[in-house]
């Protein structure tokens, strides 16, 4: 077996990860009887390690083999001194998102006999329902840890007494994260986003698909309590109006793999195009050494592109048609 060579370019340079034909393969995935195969990883971008910025990122995933239903959501704190809470505010996403998805699609499963019917549900009742129950979180936390007063004259030092009496005001301002999210059932792909990161679709044909563009060009539109926030977030009033949403039945996505990344991954490429390209990268490693071998070497592959490219926090997670 010859050597695979796969190619990553980031904004200042290309670098190659180069496998061995001599290394393992793992072939297992041939044999295994799961649809899907799924992983994830996060990786502390390499500018948060030279600052007190713990990594921002946080990604869950929960998967029933007995239905075929698979959960995956990504969240990035967008880590500003405004945002001083985000990393619980990304915990709090996650693992609310997921929470709330598995229930609704595999223990209560909502029915879906026809995408219009359901439309208006995904595109409005959930993501006003995950906004919901995210809120419940950081009232939770806030109630539980109240800032004290080293967080609280760190803001008025830094941002002063106005900034300060917002966030006061609207204490979830300091909790502010993006939410990317799947959801796999039997029939039907699932998709919501709101702010920043992307999620990519390589099909069985390796066409790749940017599900959302990233267009904020509406934020100047923002009350004035949003316009200290510089990304569509969970922190916003009504931020549920914001949710970009996709309903999709298999057959028309037909999809092989899907990606779901923080922004800290495109911005390591200097154009969109260089970064759909992992989507066809991932799915050969996939192919060619498997499902294991991915999951070994995923975090330096991470770490890598960080370092060479944006910096930021990386976090990635991978569902495989098999």
């Amino acid at each position: 077996m010859a050597a695979l060579r796969v190619l990553f370019a980031t904004k200042d340079k290309w670098f190659m990860t180069e496998i061995n034909s001599a290394q393992v393969v793992d072939k297992s995935i041939i044999s295994n009887s799961k649809r899907w195969l799924v992983d994830s990883e996060s990786v502390k971008g390499e500018l948060h390690s030279r600052t007190s910025y713990s990594n921002q990122d946080s990604i869950q995933w929960k998967q029933s083999y007995t239905s075929n239903t698979i959960v995956m959501s990504v969240a990035d704190g967008h880590g500003s001194d405004i945002h001083f809470r985000s990393k619980v505010g990304s915990q709090i996403a996650v693992k609310t998102t997921v929470e709330t998805l598995f229930e609704l699609f595999h223990n209560q499963p909502i029915e879906i006999n026809n995408v219009s019917q359901v439309k208006d549900i995904i595109r409005y009742s959930i993501p006003r329902l995950l906004v919901h129950n995210w809120m419940d979180g950081v009232r939770y936390h806030m109630y539980k840890h109240p800032f004290s007063n080293n967080e609280v004259d760190l803001i008025l030092k830094k941002k002063g007494p106005l900034i300060l009496e917002k966030i006061i005001n609207n204490p979830k301002i300091a909790y502010g994260s993006t939410l990317l999210t799947a959801v796999i059932t039997k029939n039907y792909f699932i998709f919501f986003q709101l702010g920043d990161g992307n999620i990519l679709i390589v099909d069985n044909d390796k066409n790749v698909r940017n599900m959302f563009s990233n267009n904020n060009s509406d934020l100047n539109d923002k009350s004035s309590i949003d316009s200290i926030i510089h990304t569509e977030s969970l922190c916003m009033d009504d931020s549920w109006l914001e949710f970009k949403t996709g309903i999709f039945d298999f057959h028309a996505l037909k999809p092989k793999l899907i990606l779901l990344s923080t922004d800290g991954y495109c911005n390591s490429f200097t154009n969109e195009s260089g970064f759909l390209k992992i989507g066809l990268d991932y799915l050969a490693l996939l192919e060619e050494f498997g499902y294991s071998y991915l999951s070994e070497n995923l975090y330096e592959i991470l770490r890598q592109t960080s370092r060479e490219g944006s910096g930021d926090d990386i976090t990635l997670g991978f569902i495989y048609h098999i």
